[in-house]
Order: structure tokens, then sequence, then C-alpha cells
């Protein structure tokens, strides 16, 4: 198990995103309180525990998003996630936990349930959402009441949906216990909603939502509001194509951005760094899709035989490619490597590629850091 997910911070709201390595990741939006969700106990946070819990509930990758706004999100929930296009994820978390004693409050439950609304009017056909709480002793302390049940159905009742499932986590007077019964609570519903996207119909999906082309207005914004294009080259973006390079045993690696009609070469090994037109690129065609990009021998390819960069001098013959996103979930760019040789791509580690991506994407995006998990 990888035990040091990658963390990076998102810049237009208060977020996380945590990566576990595995193939076909689900992703996750977890919708919570800073300080019940960030708040370490022994060396690790909940979020870093539901990551890990999510990896060994799923056996898959998983991509958990963890936005910590609940509070001024319930403040100003119509229309909070407009642009957060919450069609990406396979599931979505609304923890209310420990700080957040408030929302058992009616006119906060009511928020609650607005958010709700949104999130299930955003999302695809086939998301789940899972309302997860502690449970609330009642005003004469003779028994529990479990929140979300008891308190929040009549708040979500108005929607009549099934996709609203709730779960309350029993609380207990040991930090690091009520954090790793939280985290296996929400590893949990995770692998039940997983076990339910199986038998979905496809086209109702996130994954078919995602695997879209992005719109590409809003896919060049989200890389101008990095303003990396043109930057100095980076030496741990330089250090990661080698990396790359080494890993798959190419001659050559890179990390390219689409920017308007050119595509740009932040980081090459094996290649010089610099531009080539959008119309001849590989990496063009890796954003119009979010699974990664293989390409045993373009010369068999019959839209990319004709490129220049199949037919030159120094062809393109191998292709393999991973898609790099903005915060917010936009393909601006890939981590690429490639051969002037065909290759079988039989037995292929698509997962090491992702997981390279992953790290370039977390520098990209302004916070490479690893932080140990428990």
């Amino acid at each position: 198990m990888n035990r040091n997910p990658i963390i990076g911070r998102s810049s237009r709201l208060s977020m996380l995103r945590l990566h576990h390595s595995g193939a076909q990741p689900v992703k996750v939006l977890l919708i919570g309180d800073g300080a019940h969700l960030l708040a370490a106990v022994d060396d690790a946070t909940l979020a870093e525990r539901a990551a890990d819990r999510m990896w060994l509930s799923t056996r898959r990758g998983v991509d958990l998003d963890v936005l910590t706004d609940l509070a001024p999100v319930l403040r100003a929930v119509q229309g909070v996630f407009r642009t957060w296009r919450l069609w990406r994820y396979d599931v979505v978390l609304v923890a209310l936990g420990d700080g957040l004693d408030s929302a058992h409050r009616p006119r906060t439950l009511s928020r609650v349930g607005d958010l709700l609304e949104e999130v299930i009017e955003d999302a695809a056909d086939a998301t789940e959402v899972v309302v997860i709480g502690p449970p609330v002793v009642s005003p004469d302390h003779s028994r529990h009441v479990a929140a979300p049940e008891d308190r929040l159905r009549t708040a979500v009742g108005r929607l009549g949906s099934a996709r609203v499932r709730f779960r309350t986590v029993d609380d207990a007077s040991d930090p690091l216990q009520r954090s790793r019964a939280w985290a296996t609570a929400l590893g949990e519903e995770v692998a039940d909603s997983v076990l339910r996207l199986q038998h979905a119909d496809p086209a109702t999906t996130s994954f078919a939502r995602r695997d879209q082309a992005d719109e590409e207005g809003a896919r060049q914004a989200a890389l101008d509001s990095l303003g990396i294009v043109g930057s100095m080259p980076d030496p741990k973006l330089d250090d990661l194509v080698e990396l790359a390079r080494t890993a798959f045993g190419t001659e050559s690696a890179e990390i390219n951005f689409i920017d308007h009609d050119r595509q740009w070469k932040m980081a090459a090994v094996g290649a010089a760094r610099g531009e080539n037109p959008r119309a001849h690129s590989f990496c063009a065609s890796t954003i119009q899709r979010a699974e990664p990009t293989v390409i045993s021998d373009a010369w068999l390819d019959p839209v990319l035989r004709n490129s220049p960069l199949v037919q030159g001098a120094h062809p393109i013959r191998f292709y393999v490619a991973h898609p790099i996103e903005s915060a917010d979930g936009y393909r601006i760019g890939s981590l690429c490597v490639y051969d002037p040789e065909p290759r079988d791509v039989r037995g292929l580690d698509l997962a090491v590629l992702r997981d390279l991506a992953l790290l370039a994407q977390a520098e990209i995006t302004g916070a490479d850091q690893r932080v140990q998990s428990g």
C-alpha cells in the first residue's frame, strides 16, 4: 500500500487532493469541517486514514478531494458548486463531524438539505451521496439519536432521491479510535458505492462524463490561471521525466501542456524543450479523455500515422501518456513516454505512469507535499 498519499491544494476552494496508487481510480469528494477532517491524531489526519480505507476497501486507485469549507458553503449554499462540476465524482461524502454541532439546528439542517439538493442536481445520475454523522444524545439523555437518519431525512425528503444514503458513526472517547471509526465508515461507504456503480447503466456514470472532452474555453482558462506556460525549467519536473523514462525504458519522456494552438514542453528528456503545433501533438489527443493513452505502434494508427512526428527522421511509434489536471479537474496537459520503435504493451504498468503524472500535477498546481498516513 502507498503509505504516502500525494496532497495538492486547490486555489479556488480550501481543498486537499489525496491519491493512492492503483488502476481504475475511484474519484471521491469528501465535504466536511477542516477541524474534523484535517486534525492530526497520531501523525495522521482523518482524511488520510479515509483515503487508506478507501484503497483497502476497493483495491482500486483513489483520487480523494477533501473540501473543508463546509461552514461557509452552508452559509452561501446557492450556486456554490456551479463551477465545480460535481459530475466528476463517483461518490460524494458529506461528513457532519465533531466541529459541526450547529448542523443539528433546524436552520443549518435546512441548509444541509439545500447543499444536498445542489449536489444531486450537478452530480452524474449514478453518483451516490452519503451523509455521515455522529449520534446525538436526546435532550433527556435517555438514548442516542442517529443524527443523519432522524434529523436530516426530513431536510432532504423533498429531494425524493434514493441516491442519498445516511450513516451514523458511534463516537469513541479515544481520539485515535474515533478517527479510525470514521475512516472505516467512509471507506466502507465508498466500497458499497463502487459495487453499485458496477451494475449501473454505463452512460449514467461519472466516468462517462469525465471521459468526454473538456469545454475548450474553460480548459484553457484553467491552464492560464496557473501561469506556468513559458516559465523557467523546474528541476523537480526534470527529475520526474527522467524517472519516467527510466521506469519505462524509453528514449524520451515529456511533460506537456496544450496551450491554444500549440503544445508546450515544460520538461523533456531525450527531446528538446520548446513547442510543437497542436495539430501534430499526440498529447492533444491524450487530453480528450480521462483514461491513459496507449499506442503500441503509431504507424498502425489511422489518425496519427500521417503526423510529421511519426513520419519524420526520428519517429514516434510507441507512446504512452497520462493526463495532468488542474485542481478543478480540467485536463491541461500530460506526462508521456515514447520510443522510435513499436512495443508490445501487454503487462505495461499504467499505475506507475499515473503515480508519476500525479506527482507532476501536485508540483504544477502548487503543493508537491507528501505526508505520512496512519
